[in-house]
Order: structure tokens, then sequence, then C-alpha cells
């Protein structure tokens, strides 16, 4: 990605990194429903990595574990700013603990 394309302009957060998500985490961000965040483990210049919901994750592990037409037409990959994601992310992670773990 050019310099210019790794940012891009929230209308919340201002000039913000430019991120990736399925439709549904931007769903999150929205209704406040969580639905999981999955990612591969954020490095050095990649600290946002694409990240989808487990209802995508579920579609990727039906499809033989690996994206395809189908699994990303299912995620509807959405553009996001870093801080958007950041709050998605906390909203997101809830979700991967059971129930009786959230009352801790």
């Amino acid at each position: 990605m050019s310099e210019a394309g790794k940012y891009i302009e929230c209308c919340e957060h201002g000039k913000q990194q430019a991120t990736y998500v399925c439709q549904h985490t931007v769903l999150s961000l929205s209704d406040g429903v969580a639905r999981g965040f999955w990612s591969a483990e954020p490095e050095v210049g990649d600290e946002r990595p694409d990240s989808w919901c487990s209802a995508c994750e579920e579609m990727v592990n039906k499809t033989g574990g690996e994206w395809n037409d189908e699994s990303e037409e299912f995620a509807g990959v959405k553009l996001i700013c870093g801080a958007c994601y950041d709050r998605a992310k906390q909203l997101n992670i809830v979700s991967r603990k059971k129930w009786w773990q959230l009352w801790k």
C-alpha cells in the first residue's frame, strides 16, 4: 500500500491509519453487539491487521480454512480508521469469552 493509501480521514477521528474489517465488525460499532474479533497477530508495521468476526471465521473454516470468493462475499470487507478498529476490537474481543467469564 502506498504511503498516501495508508491513511483515511475519519469523520469522528480525523486522519487515521486505514484498516480493513468485515461488515459485521462495522455493524458492531453501530449496534454495540459483540460478534467476535479474529485477525493475524499484530506485527511491527502492521499493528492493526485485517480482522473479521466469529461468523466470518466459521465461514472460512467451513470452506477449508482459506478465504475464497464465497467467504469474502460473506465478509463484505469495509475500510475503517485505526481508532474505529481499536474500538471495534475492544468491543468484540469480549465475545470470545463464555458468558460466565464476563461476570469476573
